[in-house]
């Protein structure tokens, strides 16, 4: 599907409009039982013309996630339609954010995974959706969504696709002009001393890496480091998870499948800051060589850290590649994971948590989240809660127990960064995978952060 900057052709045409400001609309919306409320959409024909209307609702409550899940709707509708091509009349106001939102709408809306599907593998016939708006905002929407869309493709790969080899050969696929990657297998990783890296890695027979991405902005004056979680299945290890708690443990490199999907897009947004991505690919299984609870592993850093749960295995292989992003001496540092089901308890399915102490940061992944209508809400380091991950014979336990689980996991990775260098932790264990559609984010991986992640390195 190609987007194209340019005025309306062809014979279909998708529409905005407010509530109760239907201009000549007004019989067919009535006819249709449409009044621009959201969520609201119908098909009318205007002088040979076939019409898409969408509803914004109130004109005074307008932003771009609402024309975002409106322009997904028009998207699906079209595809129901079997169209093979469609304009879209972008609304009045910031022509750059809306045309973009209404792009991604779209485009992430009419994303399907169908690499197994034997029957019923239709492709889309939609090829051309011509934008009536902003043509920078066109191509940069498109980068956006195609970005998360490939990282949606390697969270929905099956665990036997997408192994920790898998997901490095799909890092090297992302290099390109002004993007260069190195690889560390196994016998690397240990050499490097990782040995939470090392120690979750054990149990399985599927052997370890270790990515390194860098992309180099002329004359950058910043660094930013963004740091993923890897385990391409998380069986829980010897601390096995039940069936039901195993089932979407696929979703477990999200992290990991973010920092690649970013890397896809910087070559062509070209922001001005330097960028490195770094990630630990592995399984946690509980083979007969498996890491056992009260086990003691060193990190790259030389801190020891007691093993309560294996099944608190992210926290581990973070802490090597943090220490490793720490040792590059970046201006901040930020990671991303699905590492708690704590935060899912508190937060819900739909919102991620930021944790961090620097305010500068803070304030631009929020603003960056909203423009991207993706949910982020902070929650304390509380220096309190590190008595619940000390430990008597190791530095500090892997586990704080039950309360404030998400909290004591920052905690625990705030132990690897380098004091002096801001740093932020993203838990987007809820959102990485839904279950149900959602207005433009079909059931499966949803890419959650990647366009966050690339408006916020855009911003710098």
């Amino acid at each position: 599907m190609n987007f194209i900057a340019g005025a309306p052709k062809g014979d279909t045409l998708v529409r905005f409009v407010y509530e109760g400001e239907l201009g000549g609309l007004k019989d067919a919306a009535k006819a249709n039982n449409f009044s621009g409320r959201e969520r609201e959409l119908f098909v009318a024909t205007e002088k040979k013309t076939r019409l898409i209307v969408a509803g914004l609702g109130k004109k005074d409550k307008f932003g771009t996630e609402k024309l975002r899940r409106a322009a997904a709707a028009a998207g699906q509708r079209a595809r129901a339609l079997d169209l093979a091509e469609i304009s879209v009349d972008v609304p009045a106001g910031d022509r750059a954010e809306n045309t973009q939102a209404a792009v991604e709408g779209i485009a992430l809306a009419l994303y399907e995974y169908k690499r197994f599907k034997s029957r019923n593998n239709k492709p889309l016939r939609l090829h051309t959706v011509r934008v009536d708006g902003d043509p920078d905002a066109v191509r940069r929407g498109e980068i956006y969504a195609r970005a998360t869309c490939l990282t949606r493709d390697l969270v929905n790969d099956p665990p036997s696709v997408c192994t920790p080899r898998y997901l490095a050969d799909a890092a090297k696929r992302v290099a390109k002009k002004g993007v260069s990657v190195k690889v560390f297998d196994e016998k690397q990783i240990a050499k490097m001393k990782m040995g939470g890296v090392q120690g979750v890695a054990i149990g399985s027979t599927e052997p370890a890496r270790f990515v390194h991405l860098q992309y180099r902005a002329p004359g950058a004056r910043k660094t930013i480091a963004i740091v993923g979680k890897g385990i391409t299945f998380d069986s829980g290890g010897l601390c096995l998870k039940p069936a039901d708690g195993m089932l979407n443990m696929k979703d477990d490199m999200s992290g990991a499948g973010a920092v690649i999907g970013v890397f896809s897009a910087l070559s062509e947004l070209k922001p001005r800051v330097n960028v490195h991505g770094i990630f630990a690919a592995t399984e946690n299984m509980p083979g007969g060589s498996a890491y056992k609870t009260r086990d003691v592993l060193r990190a790259m850093n030389g801190k020891t850290m007691e093993i309560i749960n294996t099944d608190a295995e992210g926290r581990l292989i973070l802490a090597d590649a943090l220490s490793y992003a720490s040792r590059l001496k970046p201006t901040e540092i930020i990671d991303l994971a699905t590492l708690t089901g704590a935060c899912v308890v508190a937060l819900g399915p739909e919102i991620s948590a930021i944790f961090t102490a620097s305010d500068k940061i803070q304030k631009g992944l929020l603003a960056a989240a909203k423009s991207q209508g993706e949910k982020l809400w902070p929650l304390p380091l509380e220096n309190e809660y590190l008595e619940m991950i000390k430990s008597d014979v190791a530095d500090m336990k892997n586990s704080g127990g039950r309360w404030g689980g998400a909290i004591t996991a920052a905690l625990f990775l705030r132990e690897f960064v380098d004091e002096g260098i801001p740093w932020a932790h993203l838990d987007i264990a809820g959102p990485a995978l839904v279950e149900s559609d959602r207005p433009y984010r079909p059931a499966g991986g949803t890419g959650v952060m990647v366009r966050t992640l690339l408006r916020y390195l855009e911003e710098q």
